[in-house]
């Protein structure tokens, strides 16, 4: 099946490697004799020796290493800017695969009518609703692409969104205003990767050691990227359409847990209010503006709770 091709970034995670690499080869694996690269960030783990090793039992390995580290998200980056086969799939160094269904992304791959197949469906919930397609879509290795959709104004908008850490959301992105087709599954090809917390997954865990990073970076949280990314999308109520369905609780819901877990952590940092401000309609904006002040309330609250407490014991 030459229509695919497989490419994993990866940066000091060898043992994860290993372990992806010897499911991607395996005898039973659908995709055992498909173009694999692996795009090493510059690791110091004896991650090349582990390539290395792979690169001699099987020819179509090949292993690209940065002289230096990039960064995760420009590493990801890059496996897109390089894709040559007509799709590919972008894969995590710690993903873990069922091979069960393999034949339904086969056929769909076969018949070059999808600009998307989707490999994993948690977030879907059963659904094909654009909104849970599109956190679905977050998940890295979730989405195999079209390359050919992959063109010089995509790359430029992926490279543009790493600061909101999800570049590939470019992708996906353009399919919706392409109103491109998506493929989704009956099975599922992806289990839920496998995060190694012993290295991080700050901003200098993915490569910035060694600089001052600011704090529009290194205080900005999940929750605000996703929202930042949904500039994205051409069509402003579908952007609406996106936030008001994403999560099961609708936006309000969906943005007061977010910024209830995530603003004391991150110092009350304001940017992030500013920059998810900045996708909303009206409405959302009344929303945000009102969770935000409900979790400033319990914050204060928690806080007093707490100065109480320690003066009665």
């Amino acid at each position: 099946m030459d229509c695919l091709e497989i490419i994993i970034p990866t940066y000091n995670r060898k043992e994860h490697l290993a372990r992806t690499l010897t499911q991607l080869t395996a005898q039973e694996s659908p995709v055992r004799d498909l173009s694999i690269t692996v795009l090493d960030n510059a690791s110091t783990d004896g991650s090349a020796e582990v390539i290395a090793q792979f690169v001699a039992r099987y020819k179509n390995i090949k292993h690209i290493r940065h002289p230096r580290n990039i960064g995760g998200n420009a590493n990801i980056t890059r496996a897109f800017e390089i894709a040559c086969a007509p799709y590919v799939w972008v894969v995590c160094d710690d993903d873990s695969f069922r091979w069960e269904s393999w034949g339904e992304i086969q056929t769909a791959l076969e018949s070059n009518i999808y600009d998307c197949l989707l490999t994993r469906k948690n977030d879907l919930k059963g659904s094909s609703d654009i909104a849970r397609i599109f956190r679905q879509c977050t998940f890295l290795p979730a989405g195999i692409y079209r390359t050919a959709l992959i063109t010089d104004g995509v790359l430029f908008n992926m490279y543009n969104n790493i600061p909101n850490m999800f570049p590939h959301l470019a992708l996906i992105s353009e399919i919706f205003n392409r109103k491109g087709s998506i493929f989704l599954p009956q099975g599922e090809i992806m289990d839920q990767c496998t995060f190694d917390a012993s290295t991080g997954d700050g901003w200098y865990a993915r490569g910035a050691k060694g600089a001052y990073l600011p704090q529009p970076t290194t205080h900005m949280f999940w929750t605000v990227g996703f929202v930042a990314s949904l500039h994205l999308i051409q069509d402003k109520k579908l952007r609406a359409y996106i936030l008001d369905h994403v999560g099961k609780h609708g936006f309000f819901g969906y943005i007061w847990a977010a910024f209830r877990a995530n603003y004391t952590f991150y110092d009350g940092y304001k940017l992030n209010e500013k920059i998810v401000a900045s996708v909303l309609n009206r409405r959302q904006r009344v929303e945000f503006w009102l969770a935000c002040q409900g979790r400033k309330f319990l914050s204060l609250f928690l806080r007093k709770k707490s100065a109480l407490n320690d003066r009665t014991e």
